[in-house]
C-alpha cells in the first residue's frame, strides 16, 4: 500500500483550538482514517510547533492531499510526500525501467500446448489449494455468446486472474490473452525464472500495457481482438487497498468500442480477504463469481459513457450480492447457493 509523510503545521486558530481541547489530536487520527488511511507512527514537533504523520493510504497522492485538506478546513496546513521503504529504494536505483513484450510467439501452437502444460503449476493448483469453494454464477449468460470478448473484473487481490480465468468455460480459456502493467510485470533484468517477462507472456498469454499510454498502448490488445481472441482486464488499473471499486480506466471501453466486441463484467467476491493487496501469504477460503450479461455498446456511443456504463454495472453486481448476502444473513460466500449455481472443486475448472 502506498505510504505517505504527513507534515502537519496548525495556524494561530488551530493552535488554539489545540490548546482548548487536546483531545482533538485523537479526532484527527479518527478523521485520517475516516479517508481509508492507516496511521502507521505520529510525531510531534515541539520545536516548530508541528505534527509528523507516516500513513498508508490508497488514493494517489493528489486525491489524498486534497481530502485531508477538506478535514483540516483552513485550521492547518499540511504538506504530504510519497515514501518508501529504504531497502526498496536501494533496489530500485539498481533497476532498470525498460520493459520488453509483446512477444510474437505467445500465441502460437507450441506456446499455446507448453502453456497447457504450465497450468497446473500456474493455476490449478492454487485454485485447489485455497478456493474451498469456488462458486460460480451465470455461466447461462454466455451460452450464446459466440467470438472475442472482453471479460473484466473487480481487482482486489492476486488471486482475481485465477478466479476470473476458472469461472470462463473452456473455449474461452483457450483463447485468451491478459494485459498487464508494463511497469510491472515486464520489466528487464529481474531474476529468477518466474519473474521474467518471458515467462509471463508463455505461462499466462500476458502482454504488457502501458500506464498512461493511450491509443497506443491499445495496439497489441486490438490485434488480439482482430485475430480472434478475448481478452482478460482489470479495469481498474490496480488492486483496491481499501475494499472499494476504484475509478476505470478507460481502455476497455475503447477497445470495445473500436472493434465492437462484447463486454462481460464478472463480480468477484471473498478474495481480498485470501490475499489483500501488500501480503504474500494466502489463507483458504470460499469464493464466489458472478458472471453478468454480456454488454453491446450502441454506435455513437462515446468512450466517457460506455465506462460509465461498465462501472455502474459492477456496482450493481456488487449491491445485489450484498444485500442477498444480508438477507440470507450469511457468511459473504455460502458453500451452496439456491439460485442457478455450478458450484465447483478445485480442479474441476481450471483443470
Amino acid at each position: 500500500m502506498p505510504l505517505y509523510v504527513m507534515l502537519s503545521r496548525p495556524n494561530a486558530e488551530g493552535l488554539h483550538n489545540l490548546y482548548q481541547h487536546p483531545d482533538r489530536l485523537d479526532e484527527v487520527r479518527r478523521e485520517i482514517e475516516a479517508l481509508d488511511a492507516k496511521i502507521i507512527h505520529r510525531y510531534a514537533l515541539p520545536g516548530n510547533l508541528s505534527f509528523l504523520t507516516v500513513v498508508e493510504a490508497g488514493n494517489n497522492l493528489e486525491a489524498f492531499r486534497l481530502a485531508v485538506e477538506r478535514v483540516s478546513a483552513g485550521r492547518v496546513s499540511t504538506t504530504i510526500y510519497p515514501a518508501m521503504d529504504l531497502d526498496l529504494f536501494s533496489r530500485l536505483l539498481t533497476q532498470t525501467t525498460e520493459t520488453t513484450g509483446p512477444f510474437r510467439w505467445q500465441t502460437s501452437l507450441w506456446a499455446r500446448a507448453v502453456r497447457r502444460v504450465l497450468r497446473y503449476n500456474t493455476i490449478t493448483s492454487t485454485v485447489r489449494k485455497y478456493l474451498k469453494p469456488l462458486t460460480i454464477e451465470g455461466r447461462e449468460n454466455l451460452s450464446e455468446l459466440n467470438g472475442p470478448a472482453i471479460f473484466i473484473g473487480n481487482h482486489s487481490s492476486h488471486m482475481d486472474l485465477f478466479v476470473l480465468f476458472s469461472a470462463l468455460p473452456k473455449r474461452y480459456q483457450r483463447r485468451i490473452a491478459w494485459g498487464g502493467a508494463a511497469d510491472r510485470w515486464f520489466i528487464k533484468g529481474r531474476k529468477g525464472i518466474k519473474k521474467q517477462p518471458w515467462y509471463f507472456a508463455l505461462s499466462m498469454n500476458a502482454f504488457p500495457v502501458q500506464r498512461g499510454g493511450g491509443r497506443a498502448a491499445l495496439s497489441y490488445a486490438e490485434e488480439l481482438l482482430d485475430r480472434g481472441w478475448s481478452l482478460g482486464i482489470f479495469p481498474e488499473g490496480t488492486r483496491t487497498t481499501t475494499g472499494k471499486m476504484g475509478k476505470f480506466r478507460h481502455g476497455v471501453s475503447i477497445l470495445a468500442l473500436a472493434k465492437d466486441v462484447p463486454v462481460v463484467p464478472v463480480w468477484m467476491d471473498g478474495l481480498r480477504a485470501m490475499r489483500p493487496k501488500g501480503t504474500k501469504e494466502i489463507t483458504p477460503g470460499p469464493a464466489l463469481a458472478r458472471i453478468g450479461k454480456p454488454i453491446r455498446f450502441a454506435p455513437g456511443t462515446t468512450v466517457a459513457d460506455a465506462t460509465h456504463t461498465l462501472h455502474q454495472t459492477m456496482v450493481q453486481m456488487r449491491d445485489d450480492i450484498e444485500r442477498e448476502q444480508r438477507a440470507s444473513k450469511s457468511q459473504p460466500i455460502k458453500e451452496a447457493r439456491k439460485s442457478v449455481t455450478e458450484t465447483q472443486t478445485a480442479g474441476d475448472r481450471a483443470a
